[in-house]
């Protein structure tokens, strides 16, 4: 006779990770670099300096949704490409002092947002076993995130595994027993109030 948990789901408790399918989801970003080994991809230094566009103006820069943002930034070998499919016409880096009442909490360093939609694509040009998001939520902070593997099959994580906070940078790590071609995250009013991504770490 069982009383609450077993010691598995109490461990996953204390480590701040969720079990669901073939993902396991991190809400801690300390205890998902130890256990994936995962590192940070670098963004651009100045948000203004990232691109040649500045359709909105100061503390930012972008280019058109089509061709997305390739990381690591500067690099001639790109891992990782960021699509923004349902926006109008631009995927930007906002930095701070970039200012404007459709974003709390506003960028504290290069974060990619969308103009319009902001349900972001990202693919990776070389398979991920893990992959850490800092993500900036708006005020409804509702997420699905769709994970396709080099299989072509799909799992999906749901709001409730992914357990962030409405108008905070947020953490979410995943990682996968199979190897993850590209994440799609559905945001919930992104086209109302701005939702964006602030980080990236993968795991190969």
């Amino acid at each position: 006779m069982s009383c609450g948990a077993s010691m598995q789901d109490e461990e996953a408790v204390v480590l701040g990770t969720r079990q669901d399918g073939l993902a396991q989801v991190f809400t801690q970003q300390a205890d998902f670099t130890v256990a994936t080994g995962a590192t940070l991809i670098p963004f651009p230094a100045v948000a203004y300096d990232a691109y040649a566009d500045h359709p909105s103006g100061a503390a930012s820069s972008c280019t058109q949704t089509l061709q997305g943002i390739d990381l690591p930034w500067g690099s001639s070998a790109p891992i990782v490409n960021v699509l923004a499919p349902r926006a109008s016409t631009w995927v930007c880096f906002m930095g701070p002092g970039w200012n404007r009442n459709n974003t709390n909490p506003l960028p504290v360093k290069p974060t990619i947002l969308a103009n319009g939609e902001d349900d972001l694509e990202i693919a990776f040009l070389r398979p991920v076993s893990a992959v850490g998001l800092e993500l900036l939520t708006n005020n409804v902070a509702q997420h699905r995130v769709t994970l396709t593997f080099t299989d072509a099959t799909q799992e999906i994580l749901e709001d409730a595994v992914l357990d962030t906070n409405a108008n905070a940078f947020e953490f979410v790590g995943i990682q996968s027993s199979k190897r993850i071609r590209s994440i799609f995250i559905d945001t919930t009013g992104g086209a109302l109030v701005n939702e964006g991504i602030a980080a990236i770490w993968t795991a190969p």
